[in-house]
């Protein structure tokens, strides 16, 4: 019963680290009731105390996914427990070997990586995230990205597990953590010190917050395509006005592209703006760059989509399945569109696309700076809206470009080549509100070591944990 109690708290404090920004101290050393444990256990026990501890732990971090869909939270979080059960099962072994202060960050950042990257891919609330307003901490983030910061985050605890069981060359491993830890710092204000601005760019951005519930109802597109000219008008005249993920309220076809013509026309802006497309039998999220004059510059088509939001995953298997969208099941797009507006390329991120690291990497090194249009209102507001914004801070860094984001319900706004976060807001709301903000976004020539090398960091993990695997020849 100790031992469930204690893997229960672990969890659900190492959750709560992700659900509001001052707990995200608590990260630091919410881990280390779940390391005791395994260390403690056999292998048997470990198995539900890695299903535990998982389950605890992405059910306070991403609870707000049940606004939308009970059953997918819960198949969702036990997919996720699987890494945490692997976790367990591993990891005993390793707090057995020498150098655990090593292999046990680098066993979590493997399992991190594969985590966001295997089959649909889901990165969120992984450890790093939690400490994105920690700019004197996060900067070394553009050498090899938000898994260093998981890493240094699971080592502080494997040395608080270490201090606990009074294992031997524990002053060392202290004065080892505090260096680089120290170093880390050093890096953060060195880096904050020496980033300099190389251009900007007048952007303006239009946050109309409709409720879910009006977006796509037919009586609701005329008073929600007025809102949009109104929140128009008070944009600044020689600026990219961008409009949110699936801002227009008609499924943009042949029949009906004429109605958005005219709005951008009238608008007399160069207008980005998101819209459900349909074309030859296929949905698609798509973001439609226009010129002043009404002429169509280019289309971006979301390429990595939403599971059992914009499609059913193994469809073949689960045809009884809906999506939870009212359009149905929506298609991937093909490839990357690079836009350009005044002499500067941009792509853009629609939806949750930015929170892979690799594919948001891969734009990056494309452009001059990116979009990100988006619509939280699914998720009724907080803690959704600042995770979604704190993942975007870490692609911001990593790459060290500047980042726009436009929320129909959300955090809109930007997060510079730093990290710092300019947002949206009303009598200190920032989510449930409308408006429209215009700025100059600034830019910087220079992409990062992560954005040339992706995650090499995450081989330096494996080939810890090989070299202790790897079995040693007995002298004698």
């Amino acid at each position: 019963m100790i031992n469930l109690l204690l893997v229960s708290l672990s969890g659900f404090l190492t959750g709560l680290s992700f659900n509001f920004t001052f707990c995200a101290f608590l990260v630091w050393f919410s881990l280390l009731p779940f390391l005791y444990t395994i260390n403690k256990n056999n292998s048997r026990e470990n198995l539900f105390s890695g299903l535990i501890f998982g389950f605890t732990y992405y059910l306070t971090a991403i609870l707000w996914i049940g606004n939308v869909t009970k059953l997918g939270l819960v198949l969702l979080i036990c997919y996720l427990c699987l890494y945490t059960i692997i976790f367990s099962q591993a990891a005993r072994f390793f707090l057995r070997k020498n150098f655990a202060i090593i292999t046990i960050p680098a066993l979590w950042v493997l399992l991190e990586f594969i985590k966001e990257n295997v089959w649909c891919g889901f990165g969120w609330a992984n450890l790093g995230y939690s400490q994105y307003k920690n700019l004197y901490l996060i900067q070394t983030a553009d050498l090899f990205g938000v898994k260093l910061i998981s890493f240094f985050i699971v080592m502080v605890n494997v040395l608080l597990l270490e201090f606990i069981l009074k294992r031997k060359f524990l002053l060392r491993k202290i004065v080892f953590v505090a260096l680089i830890l120290s170093a880390s710092l050093s890096y953060s204000f060195l880096k904050l010190g020496n980033l300099k601005e190389s251009h900007s760019i007048g952007l303006s951005l239009i946050q109309p917050n409709i409720p879910q519930e009006l977006k796509w109802e037919e009586s609701s597109q005329g008073d929600i395509i007025e809102k949009l000219e109104n929140l128009t008008l008070k944009t600044k005249k020689n600026s990219l006005v961008i409009f949110p993920e699936a801002a227009w309220p008609l499924v943009l076809c042949d029949l009906n592209v004429s109605i958005l013509d005219d709005f951008v026309k009238n608008s007399e802006k160069d207008i980005l703006i998101g819209a459900i497309t349909s074309e030859d039998g296929n949905f698609y999220n798509a973001a439609l760059l226009f010129e002043k004059s009404g002429s169509l510059q280019g289309i971006y088509r979301k390429m990595r989509l939403v599971p059992f939001g914009e499609y059913v995953p193994l469809r073949n298997f689960l045809n009884f399945v809906s999506v939870i969208n009212s359009i149905g099941d929506t298609s991937r797009g093909a490839e990357l569109k690079v836009f350009s507006y005044e002499n500067k390329k941009f792509c853009v991120l629609i939806c949750f696309e930015d929170i892979f690291p690799l594919f948001v990497a891969d734009s990056s090194g494309k452009a001059d700076f990116l979009v990100n249009i988006t619509n939280d209102a699914w998720f009724s507001g907080e803690p959704e809206a600042s995770q979604h914004l704190g993942i975007m801070v870490f692609r911001a860094i990593e790459n060290r470009i500047s980042i726009a984001r436009c929320a129909n319900t959300g955090i809109s706004g930007w997060v510079s080549y730093r990290g710092d976060i300019h947002s949206l807001k009303s009598e200190n709301e920032e989510v449930f509100v409308d408006g429209a903000l215009s700025f100059n976004l600034p830019l910087n020539e220079k992409r990062s070591l992560y954005n040339k090398w992706k995650d090499i960091f995450v081989l330096f993990c494996i080939l810890s944990l090989a070299v202790v695997l790897i079995p040693r020849k007995n002298n004698g």
